[in-house]
């Protein structure tokens, strides 16, 4: 069963306090018309990972030790497993139109399970690099599933997140290196890096040139060591990295340096880059997402509705996903459940148009008594060619606290107890009367 909605009212459209930008999907002006039937939404809720996340102190010293601190909840109502926490800081621009400078970026937690409702603390020790610059910065988080299924924030843009905080550094200088966001150029021509994706470029775009200025605000000479990570989709799963390199590049004082490459494409729709400038104790990146037409689905979230399986109870299996682009074709979607030896349980498939709409393929399933499981999809595009997959495992014994059924209390039979003991109390007769027979007298 499936049925469709427009990813800007799956996603944007739960983020009124944010900006809307880079969607999975073009996002259409009109209200889409809801045919009957299941929901991606009706299961996916997108901001589902409520995260309360800020540093301990208000305001610190750079090269100084900091504590972040909050909390993660699970706002479902069904166990989420496999989760990563990405925190970012970037330092705040009152300005900046194009979003703030970012300073750095990691993922702080992985393998995060929770079940439904619950509020997990976590806290993080940070420390403040030394070369960091007096001013306000942030602090802003993501939650992702599997590396790929966003619960809360998109890690691939500038504002969308999964929470917000602010803090203040006193450093030794206001100046320091940065990417400039505004400089960035695609193709020789202007590229505005956050907000809504400028651009689709033509499916048939086999590379593109781009140039990134890298501003030495400093009063002196600054050699930088420059990285370049080139990806598919995001930056997040390994296997979408698609070419790394470095260089060292020297910058004049109180001037900039466009660092300029080129990028050889594939048929992949949607492309990532990050680049991070490192000068001592000083760090700055760039995040830059394009797209060119194509068809290329995804998978965009995979579930189980209930965990664990109790015989008696039904529970519904669930795989939501789309095109990277607007474009459509056709495609195949295989959802199954196995056991833990991968036996097969349950499956259910989907062959027919695949579109940039967010859509489901459901799979009821009852009379199962399952508390470790793997629930698994496979999705192949218009040629046949699988282009996402995931193998989610579900363990009872991997949660905070165990989900895993105790072991049934033994139920005394009274009638049984009672039977037994008129035996045992006529068997000690017999046995009293037979030994005290042995000690009289033969006459």
């Amino acid at each position: 069963m499936k049925r469709y909605y427009s990813v800007f009212i799956g996603g944007l459209i739960l983020l009124p306090l944010f900006s809307l930008a880079q969607t999975q999907a073009p996002v259409s002006d009109e209200m889409p018309i809801v045919p009957e039937g299941p929901s991606c939404f009706d299961y996916y809720k997108f901001q589902s990972i409520t995260i309360d996340l800020h540093t301990e102190k208000q305001a610190y010293k750079a090269g100084e030790g900091a504590m972040l601190i909050g909390s993660l909840t699970n706002k479902n109502t069904y166990p989420v497993v496999g989760g990563s926490l990405i925190l970012r800081i970037s330092k705040f621009g009152p300005r900046s139109q194009v979003g703030n400078d970012i300073t750095d970026e990691w993922t702080a937690k992985e393998n995060i399970n929770l079940i439904a409702g619950e509020k997990m603390l976590v806290s993080f020790n940070y420390q403040l690099p030394s070369g960091l610059p007096t001013g306000t910065y942030t602090l802003t988080s993501f939650f992702l599933t599997q590396d790929k299924f966003n619960l809360a924030g998109l890690s691939f843009t500038d504002d969308i997140y999964g929470s917000y905080a602010t803090f203040t550094v006193e450093g030794k200088s206001e100046k320091s290196i940065k990417f400039d966001r505004t400089g960035v150029k695609i193709n020789s021509e202007p590229y505005r890096i956050f907000g809504f994706l400028p651009k689709f470029y033509p499916a048939d775009t086999k590379s593109v040139s781009m140039s990134v200025p890298l501003k030495n605000d400093t009063a002196e000479l600054l050699n930088a060591a420059v990285s370049y990570e080139f990806y598919v989709w995001d930056g997040v799963a390994k296997e979408n990295l698609l070419k790394s390199w470095n260089e060292k590049v020297s910058i004049p004082k109180n001037s900039s340096k466009a660092l300029s490459f080129n990028l050889e494409l594939s048929d992949r729709p949607v492309y990532y880059i990050k680049i991070k400038a490192i000068v001592g104790d000083q760090k700055s990146e760039i995040h830059i997402r394009f797209v060119k037409e194509g068809f290329r689905p995804r998978l965009n979230y995979v579930g189980i509705a209930k965990f664990p399986l109790e015989k008696d109870d039904k529970a519904t299996l669930f795989a939501c996903y789309h095109n990277t682009t607007g474009s459509e074709s056709s495609g195949k979607l295989n959802l199954s459940l196995k056991d833990q030896k991968g036996k097969e349980l349950a499956q259910t498939s989907y062959n027919g148009k695949m579109t940039g709409d967010i859509e489901v393929l459901t799979k009821e399933i009852s009379g199962l008594n399952l508390e470790n499981l793997i629930l698994s999809a496979q999705l192949f595009d218009d040629k046949g060619s699988k282009v996402d997959e995931v193998n989610i495992p579900y363990d009872c014994s991997k949660f905070s606290q165990s989900l895993c059924k105790k072991p049934a209390e033994t139920r005394i039979n009274w009638p049984m107890l009672g039977a037994g003991a008129v035996i045992v109390l006529v068997a000690l007769y017999f046995l009293r009367r037979h030994f005290n027979n042995k000690g009289e007298p033969q006459v």
